[in-house]
């Protein structure tokens, strides 16, 4: 008989083909050769609250009523969803709530052996209240992004609570050392495992362009629309690219709170005929995207907002073999090996984008072999069969 794990998160789909990102239900579906995974995530108005997601078997819990009325999660994300809305700030502590009492009935009623918490804060802390109730062994799987904003001494002790509480945390690299540089106390329970690529989404393939766009040369960026994605020096490098080659159009695929003052950079820039916004696409049509383009861009930045923990979108473009560029900066700088599997470019320079764009534009041989030697790169480290076999190993300690 199979360990029975509870899995909670924030971020989830809402239904098969959902854009919203999906690694919270690739790991559980793949953990649950070995383990029985029940996953908790937020209902939205219009879902299933008990489904069968491919083998998997989803609960998820309403936290406002009128339902309809929901809006803290999916869309741009909790913390764009709060700043964009009061409805949603008040809803924030009726999430936690509900949460934390839907799962201990689960855990009461289903014999849950372990609680799996992706994000440290709420889920985090909701499985820690979880484990000294229930006596339940807690894993925290940070994901970068809750790690900042560091806006008072509250959200630290939180955080610090969580990882005292925690019997293990999982994290990227870059997420990883920044958690330990905060709370060295705790870094023995750090373990690096990074989330995974689908190898056989994220592939390189044929796709035909568009006719629309069958004349143009293609910068895809993949990623949500915020200000610390640093799209806006992309935009601001687009006049100087088009100078060079007035063909080129950058494909924006993706959303969030940042957008209308990326359009009004469109617009200074007077570059509106070259930059297009598709809004969020699911996995299957961002693997088309990236097959089409000729450059991935991720331009992130390092500023009061965080610093780029990874970057999945970066990930999924190596593995389909796409030539990237990304900012010298968090854990971008750890997946590129600078003119070897792409090209790195410092934060916040657009004169430096637009020349590595143009360079790799008109060199098509070193597009191919930088876009070779990613895909080889992700799929020896970054495969959801190498990541999912390590968390399999760190299920199984915990659980002896």
């Amino acid at each position: 008989m199979k360990n029975k794990i509870l899995v909670m998160a924030s971020t989830f789909p809402r239904y098969f083909d959902d854009s919203t990102p999906r690694f919270v239900f690739d790991l559980s579906k793949r953990l649950n050769v070995k383990f029985d995974s029940v996953v908790l995530a937020p209902h939205a108005p219009g879902i299933l609250k008990k489904e069968n997601m491919d083998g998997l078997d989803v609960r998820r819990f309403a936290y406002f009523k009128p339902e309809s009325m929901q809006k803290l999660c999916y869309g741009g994300g909790i913390i764009p969803n709060m700043k964009a809305s009061f409805l949603a700030k008040i809803q924030m502590p009726l999430l936690i709530i509900s949460e934390f009492f839907t799962a201990g009935k689960i855990i009461k009623n289903e014999k849950i052996r372990m609680v799996h918490a992706h994000w440290m804060l709420p889920q985090g802390l909701v499985g820690v209240w979880l484990k000294k109730m229930y006596n339940v062994p807690l894993i925290v799987t940070i994901h970068g992004s809750d790690l900042f904003p560091l806006k008072s001494k509250m959200l630290v002790g939180l955080q610090k609570c969580v990882c005292k509480n925690a019997d293990f945390i999982t994290a990227n690299r870059a997420a990883a050392e920044e958690l330990a540089g905060r709370f060295p106390e705790f870094k023995e329970k750090i373990v690096v495992i990074p989330m995974g690529v689908d190898t056989d989404v994220f592939k390189k393939r044929k796709v035909k362009k568009p006719k629309k766009y069958s004349k143009n040369k293609l910068i895809v960026f993949v990623g949500r629309l915020s200000d610390q994605k640093g799209l806006q020096y992309v935009i601001d490098a687009m006049p100087n690219i088009l100078s060079h080659d007035s063909s080129v159009k950058l494909i924006v695929v993706g959303e969030g709170p940042y957008e209308k003052e990326l359009r009004q950079k469109i617009n200074a820039n007077n570059v509106q005929k070259n930059v297009e916004f598709l809004g969020a696409l699911n996995q299957n049509e961002v693997a088309k995207y990236y097959n089409m383009a000729d450059i991935f861009i991720l331009p992130s930045l390092s500023n009061k907002t965080g610093t780029e923990a990874l970057g999945l979108s970066l990930l999924e473009a190596m593995s389909s073999c796409c030539a990237v560029i990304g900012t010298d900066v968090g854990g971008i700088r750890l997946a590129i090996k600078n003119g070897y599997n792409g090209i790195l470019v410092n934060q916040k320079n657009s004169e430096e984008i637009a020349k590595s764009v143009v360079e790799l534009l008109d060199n098509s041989k070193k597009r191919k072999l930088l876009g070779k030697n990613a895909s080889e790169f992700v799929k020896n480290n970054y495969s959801w069969e190498i990541i999912s076999k390590k968390f399999c190993v760190l299920y199984e300690k915990v659980l002896k």
